[in-house]
């Protein structure tokens, strides 16, 4: 990364800072949402992206997290031990179900964690004791517009970097090295499953966070929110239509996505879903690398030295 990219992203970053200052709470509100679009696109890239695993299930680490923390603040603890919660739980969750999901390969992985959604979403509807079921879970945390939106932005400030850090490590050779051929990889030394443990832990944990952040703003939670299909697929369709397997293809890819949302006001499910798969479509047809890897971007980024 030259010392011209460095600054210009240090400039969007303390540019993005400066805006609770002047601009208006609907801005500051789209920001934030957008910001936690990207860093589920982020997270879900580590494993999508880097690793190959075609992960349909990454909005259940997202959904446990915000379940997390809406419960536990609900019950009268802390913030912050929620907020901690909300990372270790999904963790937790992950590396548990990390050794029976990745014997399964292909299109049965990704069926698998798709129906995993599937059932923490019934789950969340049926234990209404614990989640409120259908009539949902208010969390009383008050007006938290500039405290959340702070937070989605250093979540996805810093999984930006954590992403160029791991790129360049040898976590990141591994990584690579499994999607490529597994079996070659395993050859060499690579202890594959601990990788792909290793992985599906981070990717939750930064989930999880997200789905904290998103609960801490709402104050209010019902499953479909965070289980339902639009959330499972929103992450894999940004990272896809950016460039997957990059540091910057799910920023741009979740960035288009959103904008795109909002300035259509496709406010309902299958609205949002149509576009999915029109953007899908088109990415396939036209782009089967995403944005990051066309060559109009390449030109674009090569005029940034």
């Amino acid at each position: 990364m030259t010392t011209v990219r460095v600054a210009l992203a240090f400039g969007l970053l303390a540019g993005f800072a400066t805006l609770p200052l002047w601009a208006e709470a609907y801005y500051l509100s789209f920001l934030l949402f957008l910001f936690i679009s990207m860093a589920l696109a982020q997270s879900y890239d580590l494993v999508g992206g880097y690793m190959g695993y075609l992960n349909l299930g990454h909005a259940a680490f997202f959904g446990i997290g915000a379940y997390t923390f809406g419960i536990l603040v609900h019950e009268g603890l802390p913030v912050a031990v929620g907020f901690a919660a909300a990372v270790v739980v999904p963790m937790a969750f992950a590396g548990g179900i990390s050794y029976p999901f990745f014997r399964l390969r292909g299109a049965y992985f990704a069926l698998a964690t798709f129906g995993l959604v599937v059932l923490l979403e019934l789950l969340a509807f049926n234990f209404s004791g614990l989640t409120g079921g259908s009539i949902g879970l208010t969390v009383m945390t008050g007006y938290q517009l500039v405290p959340a939106y702070y937070m989605s932005l250093a979540l996805v400030a810093g999984m930006a970097c954590a992403t160029i850090l791991i790129t360049r490590s040898r976590i990141g050779l591994a990584l690579v090295s499994i999607r490529e051929d597994e079996e070659v990889a395993e050859v060499f030394g690579i202890h594959a499953l601990f990788f792909k443990a290793l992985t599906l832990m981070g990717s939750a944990g930064v989930a999880g966070l997200a789905g904290a952040v998103y609960c801490w703003y709402l104050t209010y939670l019902i499953p479909p929110t965070v289980f339902g299909l639009e959330t499972a697929l929103g992450p894999i369709v940004m990272a896809m239509l950016g460039g997957s397997g990059t540091v910057v293809g799910p920023i741009l890819g979740a960035f288009i996505v959103d904008l795109f949302r909002e300035i259509l006001r496709l406010k309902t499910q299958y609205l949002a879903l149509t576009t999915y798969g029109i953007l899908l479509i088109l990415v396939g047809l036209f782009m089967p690398g995403g944005i990051a890897r066309s060559a109009l971007w390449r030109r674009l980024v090569a005029r940034v030295r």
